[in-house]
């Protein structure tokens, strides 16, 4: 219950102090160290499973505190939280015309693929610190857009439930499992780097969770995308 009530208040302070001090970097980092040392004390006692529903509960919160703090100050947010505008304009664009690069696999795929490997790399070398950064900022521009679209639309409660596209909920998943998987992977290198063996084995479940719900979340789009462009532009009208 305590971790819950941490998590709360980090991500509503965190947030806060973000949009009073406006300095675009600062919110990914601050969003970011609320659930780190949580996340990392689980995976150094090997509680693989722990660590990963603590930050799947963490990106619920911080999606709602940067949801609410956006559609409070719209203003503050297009300034604050990085590419929030421009891949609005994008997805925008996208269901209104059916062109960019969501619609199909050919322009999505290497997309997708450069940033699971600069997250994968990230875990490793920074035993999932910066990938965490490099994480929350896309989850905070993902939900600047789903706000915006739900405040434009002529039916915001189908906005709503369409915004948070199912792949990107999988590719999400699929991040958390492979942050655990690989941070735990960094310790055990940096224990062999010390000279030391490592007490716990390279946790290839989570790895293997992580991958297939990537790939899952590549399938997903493929297949959905289309028609979710035209239940978008039903609900934008």
């Amino acid at each position: 219950m305590m971790i819950v009530i941490f998590l709360v208040i980090g991500v509503i302070l965190s947030t806060t102090a973000s949009f009073v001090f406006r300095v675009p970097w600062l919110m990914p980092i601050l969003g970011a160290a609320i659930p780190y040392p949580i996340f990392f004390s689980q995976v150094r006692r090997q509680q693989y499973k722990s660590a990963f529903w603590w930050m799947l509960l963490w990106g619920v919160l911080q999606s709602i505190a940067v949801i609410i703090a956006t559609a409070i100050l719209p203003e503050t947010a297009a300034k604050v939280i990085l590419r929030g505008q421009s891949y609005t304009t994008e997805m925008l664009h996208w269901i209104r015309t059916g062109e960019g690069s969501e619609g199909t696999l050919s322009s999505f795929l290497p997309g997708h693929l450069l940033y699971y490997g600069i997250f994968c790399i990230l875990c490793v070398v920074t035993l999932s610190s910066v990938a965490l950064i490099f994480g929350t900022w896309m989850l905070n521009y993902m939900n600047f857009y789903v706000t915006e679209l739900v405040k434009i639309s002529t039916k915001p409660w189908l906005a709503a439930i369409l915004g948070w596209y199912p792949w990107s909920i999988l590719r999400i998943i699929g991040f958390i499992a492979t942050g655990v998987a690989l941070a735990a992977l960094g310790l055990n290198l940096v224990m062999r780097i010390r000279g030391k063996v490592p007490k716990s084995p390279f946790p290839k479940t989570y790895m293997l969770i992580g991958v297939g719900f990537v790939i899952a979340d590549i399938v997903v789009k493929a297949v959905l995308a289309p028609i979710w462009e035209k239940l978008l532009l039903s609900a934008l009208g």
